[in-house]
């Protein structure tokens, strides 16, 4: 799949983020979603992580939002009260947004709808729940090459309808590339991500960019690269079980991707959750108060899980202590590790 692919591009208007009113999301408008053509196993990277919960490694990019879909979703974010908030500027040029929740009410009400819960879990090839409502989600926007850099993050708002790229697209030479170590010097902040999965979507037209790619480190220690997504088309990938990084993006446009992250919506399944990256860019008041009842909720679905397995009559005495005895250290395991990534 070529960098160039994208989902219409909607007429521009004039925009007036303090005239926003939330549209109502509704998924035969504003979803597009059909599944990637193409997934790289863990078996194709030659990797075989403890922490897997889905042969699929990641995707290649697919449709996920309509043109209306992205218009509105930019609408909803990027309003000074939001961006002035939640925001955060990294270096000049380049800020994140997160831990909005429904003070985008829009953007909520997407992620946290069956209809894309379903479309995510199906390009995964598991069923997944989105972490919690501080996850919904990062966006990472690099503003075009021609604003003030300098100025307020809230006086250089995208505006909902992308900018059209004037520059020719990319040529389409397919959606994966395998090279040597020597593109390490290219890459910077290897790392793996804080939760099992994430949902990579692009907001930007980015036709006409270079690079951008995601680079993934395989089993033999060479680098698989895998084009970024176009516009209203997204990824899914295991990226706590992977170790990878961006590839820096050459361009004179904007560039704004938007990730949320997910779990498995099984809670008998191994649960790698971490905050090891997300900690030092969030507000822990609100992050950890999310971290805590989310794995209680887990150790209670564990525990009504065990209960009914418990329901089952014609164990001996000690078959249910022993029983017992397991899931309680796994779960003792589990909380104890749940305030230790709040230290």
């Amino acid at each position: 799949m070529a960098i160039s692919e994208t989902v219409g591009v909607p007429a521009p208007h004039t925009w007036e983020p303090n005239a926003y009113e939330p549209a109502t999301f509704e998924p035969q408008i504003h979803l597009s979603y059909r599944p990637p053509k193409e997934i790289i196993t863990f078996d194709d990277l030659g990797l075989n992580p403890p922490t897997a919960t889905s042969p699929v490694a990641i995707t290649t990019p697919f449709p996920l939002l309509s043109a209306e879909g992205v218009r509105e979703l930019r609408a909803d974010i990027f309003r000074r009260e939001v961006v002035g908030k939640y925001g955060s500027l990294k270096y000049p040029g380049v800020y994140r947004i997160r831990g909005y929740g429904p003070d985008a009410p829009f953007t909520y009400a997407l992620w946290r709808s069956e209809a894309v819960r379903q479309a995510c879990s199906e390009a995964a090839g598991t069923e997944l729940d989105i972490i919690y409502d501080y996850e919904i989600g990062q966006l990472n926007v690099q503003l075009p090459a021609d604003v003030d850099k300098d100025a307020p993050i809230t006086e250089n708002l995208p505006p909902p309808v992308p900018p059209r790229n004037i520059s020719a697209p990319l040529e389409e030479d397919g959606a994966l590339a395998t090279e040597t170590e020597n593109s390490k010097a290219l890459v910077s902040a290897w790392h793996n991500d804080s939760y099992p999965w994430v949902c990579v979507l692009m907001l930007s037209d980015p036709v006409g960019m270079q690079g951008g790619e995601t680079a993934l480190r395989t089993g033999d220690g060479s680098i698989m690269k895998v084009k970024p997504p176009g516009m209203g088309y997204a990824v899914m990938m295991q990226g706590g079980s992977i170790n990878h990084a961006a590839l820096p993006c050459l361009g004179e446009g904007e560039r704004i991707t938007f990730v949320t992250s997910f779990r498995s919506k099984d809670a008998a399944v191994r649960d790698s959750s971490s905050l090891r990256t997300v900690r030092p860019i969030s507000n822990l008041d609100e992050l950890y108060r999310q971290w805590a009842s989310y794995r209680l909720d887990v150790v209670s679905q564990r525990a009504a899980l065990k209960r009914k397995e418990l329901d089952v009559r014609g164990r001996s005495a000690d078959e249910i202590r022993q029983m017992m005895n397991e899931w309680v250290r796994d779960q003792v395991e589990y909380l104890e590790n749940t305030v230790k990534e709040m230290a």
